[in-house]
């Protein structure tokens, strides 16, 4: 069985509602860091057999999101780390 991973960062701008899609996960975090509102987009193509193929999304909001901070609390100690 074939499987695919495609995550994306859509960050919207709070006053104007303008948004940008990214792969990139640090210029996410950049903006969030500067109150953006941040979804990450998790896109799962699967081809289980040649005859049929699933698509599994799952959207998840950073901003407000206790699982969200405990990852991102996570990646911030794991980065400070890594500049030391």
């Amino acid at each position: 069985m074939e499987t695919q991973l495609i995550i994306t960062y859509e960050i919207i701008e709070p006053v104007s509602n303008k948004s940008i899609v990214t792969e990139s996960r640090y210029e996410a975090l950049d903006f969030y860091e500067q109150n953006y509102i941040v979804y990450e987009h998790h896109r799962t193509i699967s081809q289980p057999s040649r005859f049929t193929q699933t698509l599994n999304r799952v959207s998840m909001l950073w901003n407000d999101n206790p699982e969200f901070k405990e990852m991102y609390d996570e990646n911030e100690n794991d980065t400070e780390n890594d500049t030391d």
